[in-house]
């Protein structure tokens, strides 16, 4: 086992993380990847409230400078995520894949761009819909331009919440050509293309001829990472590891493609911060 770090005392959750990120990492080049929100950020009522956890914040800018890259993947828009995290020397992937900025240089799916006004569309006859259906103060519809996000977390009864709005929203992405995915209290519209978070970190890989990858990420949406990861371990393409941050919402598809876990925020970003120190302890011997 690798020594820990002067005053490093961790969970066994974490330790275990910790050490088997390690041995993933020492297969250079190496990265690792994080979701945003549920992984380095607690879920907050709505998604402008939400903040990168600190230790987070500070172990991601440690681990740049040791590692191939440091990727953000997330749901979010890659503007957003960037502006979220705050550290511009990261790569920010965002809308599941379908933006990306790297060096500073964004970049759009030319079809996801293409179907931004069906999205739009969608959405507005989602919203219109629901509240004429019913007392919906608590619905929050997010326009992220290539994808749209339909959030229900405010709602006093969740399962009623996504009764009426699933319905509304596999009728609008019917009409309009979209997909529509489910995750952490949310109803999320895209694009009809097979580019999800998993195909998102294999272009990663592929483009920076990545031999190690960790990935950190927590909901459903998450899950194409994990099994993309797999498949590349199970086909000798990279050595990867798949960190589950857990939570009492985490659904048991999450649980069926993880390798290992830590229990929350707040475990995850102490994964990190100990992980970048003991990265900067190797490299000092």
């Amino acid at each position: 086992m690798d020594e820990a770090a002067p005053g490093d005392i961790l969970a066994p959750d974490v330790e275990a993380a910790v050490v088997a990120c390690l041995e993933i990492l020492r297969q250079t080049p190496a990265a690792v990847v994080t979701d945003i929100d549920g992984t380095i950020s607690a879920i907050a009522p709505t998604p402008a409230e939400a903040m990168v956890d600190p230790g987070a914040h500070a172990a991601l800018a440690l681990l740049r400078e040791r590692l191939a890259a440091v990727a953000v993947v997330s749901g979010r828009a890659p503007q957003d995520g960037a502006a979220m995290v705050g550290l511009p020397e990261l790569t920010y992937v965002g809308n599941h894949g379908l933006e990306r900025i790297v060096a500073g240089v964004p970049w759009t799916h030319p079809v996801a761009a293409a179907m931004q006004p069906a999205i739009a569309a969608a959405l507005a006859e989602i919203e219109t819909a629901a509240r004429a259906a019913a007392d919906v103060p608590w619905l929050i519809v997010e326009n992220k331009g290539v994808t749209g996000t339909i959030h229900y977390r405010l709602a006093p009864d969740p399962v009623a919440a996504v009764a009426l709005l699933e319905p509304l929203a596999r009728a609008a992405t019917g009409r309009h050509d979209l997909r529509l995915t489910l995750g952490r209290m949310i109803l999320e519209i895209r694009p009809l293309l097979a580019v999800n978070k998993g195909t998102a970190i294999r272009e990663l890989a592929h483009d920076l001829g990545l031999r190690g990858i960790v990935f950190f990420g927590d909901d459903v949406t998450d899950v194409d990472a994990f099994r993309a990861l797999r498949e590349m371990r199970q086909a000798g393409e990279a050595s990867t590891l798949r960190v589950g941050v857990l939570g009492p919402e985490t659904s048991p598809a999450v649980l069926a493609e993880i390798d290992v876990s830590v229990s929350g925020v707040a475990a995850c970003a102490a994964t990190l911060l100990a992980l970048a120190a003991r990265l900067a302890l190797t490299e000092d011997r």
